[in-house]
């Protein structure tokens, strides 16, 4: 006959009270609402909800390594397809849109635009506890490439608000 341990019911609570839930959301909009630093930290992109839509989130580029062409003009959209676009600065551009968390964790939407060639892709991204954001895009489903956005804070000091010394 088995005997019971006593130290199991210690054991058990133990586990219940430092486990996760089951049932929590490890990957809210409030994971990716935010600005990330694109991997190289070529470019920053800000994540915010979709208008009122609070389940689903949009991105944008806020601000460029190099906005400027070697003549100081910034930096336009001119590889869009959509001709009264190719004239708008990249800094401002929106990225993606409409993506929502499907049951896995990952975000999907519209795709990802990439102003370098003017395509859209079709896009996830997965936010990480590490902080992290993979971002990937792909073509014909197939062919992907996954990017791994940061938060500017973790990449540069320099990025943190100033704070006045005492």
């Amino acid at each position: 006959m088995l005997k019971k341990a006593p130290w199991l019911p210690c054991l058990t609570a133990l586990n219940l009270l430092f486990s996760p839930p089951v049932f929590a959301n490890p990957h809210s909009a409030d994971d990716l609402i935010g600005t990330w630093a694109t991997q190289g930290y070529g470019a920053q992109v800000l994540i915010t909800p979709c208008g009122n839509a609070q389940e689903q989130v949009c991105g944008h580029i806020t601000w460029l390594w190099t906005d400027r062409d070697v003549e100081g003009r910034l930096l336009r959209d001119e590889q869009n397809p959509t001709a009264r676009h190719r004239d708008r600065p990249l800094v401002g551009i929106p990225i993606f849109r409409n993506f929502t968390r499907n049951g896995d964790g990952y975000w999907q939407g519209d795709g990802i635009y990439n102003p370098e060639d003017g395509n859209t892709y079709a896009a996830s991204l997965k936010p990480h506890a590490d902080g992290t954001l993979n971002v990937t895009g792909c073509v014909l489903g197939i062919f992907c490439q996954t990017q791994v956005w940061r938060r500017p804070q973790s990449v540069c000091p320099a990025s943190l608000p100033l704070t006045p010394r005492k």
